[in-house]
């Protein structure tokens, strides 16, 4: 098969990385933050049915799948391996994610081969990604919504068919239904029919524009659900994170104001890695004489990436006839951040930034392509420093993604910590729940959060570590 060297290479490396956060993620144990509460809220559901349809009555949100899914997984696990059956679908869930990711990719030479590890380093180092592994629900929702988007990415590449236009409207439904930002389906499919990938075809495209109608009507005006409010939670605002009364005292006569920075921050967060979760940490850093180690870095290496897009694009712009995939994929990758910052208006977060962010890394790997393909035309100096640069920027999301893993065992750690302290903790705060089901259950999970054998990085380690990947 012609080109199948590099394309098995490629997807050899994403298994590689999937592999390697999977056993990351199959460590930790399962969070007792948001997860627990969400895990004795199913256990007390009667049925998946239930779950999904209890779910319609909520003020902001419309996620009845979101719901169904805990649910679900809490059945499959059969009263007893509830840290296999979340920790496995969270595992595998990142395993689809690289994987569709690289064939979104369509390696087929060696400079592609070249490019795609380098946007695999970029998608892992993300600030945004990180997210997706660490979220604390039982499911990692975000991480859905990449999978399902890079589904339909994959989808408008494909040959049309009647079965890929099934497929896609699917899709979309799933994601709509599990979170807001599911919406950013259509968003995908719409922008890469604009662009000449018509896998999804316009009789498939049409049939998910009447379910955001659908959708539309359903959520706002059958429902009346309405929007998160200033006083749902806490968010950052340029050098500090605000309380919801605080919110509310700043900006309730005038929201749009905080809204309009949201959505900019948002896709600053995306470009340069600033500000995360709406604080604009770099600056906060260096007003306040902290080491700068842990967010310079992440920004050197995004304003050298981004930079890198807007000259691949601006290129592209000077010579029409170069509106290749490369191309297609960058005006793909920018609608998916419009679409993706627009939809967080209500509050900043990170995790919230997550298709964007993977979409990010696509326009990556278009322009390291291309950055590689013309520093090989220039004369030899030139073409060193374009190759020194190249060596660099790689180098340098390297180490961010390498971080992913040293987050994730440090938290491990602190998830078996909480769940050691959980009991009395919870009696103490007159918490603990007086049913014994329930009781039972919080000590089933106790036990296999404990019976875990973690590396404990909290004894005989440098500080470096602490201080360029922690928070």
């Amino acid at each position: 098969m012609p080109h199948s060297g590099p394309r098995a290479a490629a997807y050899a490396l994403a298994w590689v990385f999937a592999l390697a956060l999977a056993v990351d993620l199959l460590w930790m144990p399962v969070q007792v933050g948001d997860s627990l509460g969400e895990i004795l809220a199913a256990r007390s559901s009667s049925s998946i049915w239930t779950s999904f349809t209890g779910s319609f009555g909520s003020e902001a949100y419309l996620r009845p799948l979101r719901i169904a899914q805990i649910k679900g997984l809490f059945d499959l696990a059969l009263g007893s391996h509830y840290w296999l059956v979340y920790r496995g679908f969270h595992a595998l869930l990142i395993v689809a994610a690289l994987l569709l990711f690289v064939r979104a990719l369509r390696v087929s030479t060696v400079t592609d081969l070249a490019a795609a590890a380098c946007a695999l380093v970029v998608l892992v180092g993300l600030h945004t990604f990180r997210g997706v592994v660490q979220e604390a629900f039982p499911i990692n929702h975000f991480l859905e919504m990449v999978v399902l988007c890079l589904i339909a990415l994959n989808l408008t590449q494909a040959r049309p068919s009647v079965w890929v236009d099934v497929g896609a409207v699917f899709t979309f439904v799933a994601a709509a239904l599990t979170l807001e930002s599911g919406l950013l389906v259509w968003v995908v499919a719409v922008a890469a029919w604009v662009v000449g990938w018509r896998g999804v075809s316009a009789r498939g495209l049409a049939a998910m524009t009447v379910l955001v109608i659908g959708y539309a009507y359903v959520r706002f005006v059958l429902l009346s659900t309405g929007v998160p409010a200033l006083s749902e939670r806490s968010s950052g605002y340029l050098l500090e994170m605000l309380d919801p009364q605080e919110l509310q005292r700043r900006f309730g006569s005038q929201p749009i104001r905080f809204y309009a920075y949201n959505v900019a921050a948002s896709v600053s967060s995306v470009l340069f890695t600033e500000p995360q979760d709406g604080v604009f940490e770099t600056v906060y850093s260096w007003l306040h004489r902290q080491p700068m180690w842990r967010v310079a870095l992440p920004v050197a290496t995004s304003v050298l990436t981004t930079g890198l897009l807007l000259w691949s694009a601006a290129r592209r712009l000077r010579h029409t006839r170069m509106f290749d995939d490369g191309a297609r994929t960058m005006v793909v990758s920018a609608a998916v951040l419009a679409a993706n910052a627009t939809l967080s208006f209500a509050y900043t977060k990170d995790e919230i930034m997550s298709v964007a962010g993977a979409f990010y890394a696509l326009a990556a790997y278009a322009a390291v392509r291309d950055a590689v393909s013309r520093g090989a035309s220039l004369r030899p100096a030139p073409s060193m420093v374009c190759a020194l640069l190249l060596c660099a920027l790689a180098t340098g999301w390297s180490i961010r993604a390498v971080g992913v893993h040293y987050v994730l065992r440090s938290q491990a750690v602190k998830h078996q910590i909480d769940w050691v302290e959980l009991p009395e903790r919870w009696k103490r705060d007159g918490n603990w729940p007086s049913d014994p089901a329930e009781q039972q259950l919080i000590l089933l999970l106790r036990d296999d959060a404990i019976a875990s054998t973690l590396p404990n990085t909290r004894l005989g380690r440098p500080e470096w570590p602490d201080r360029l990947w922690l928070e």
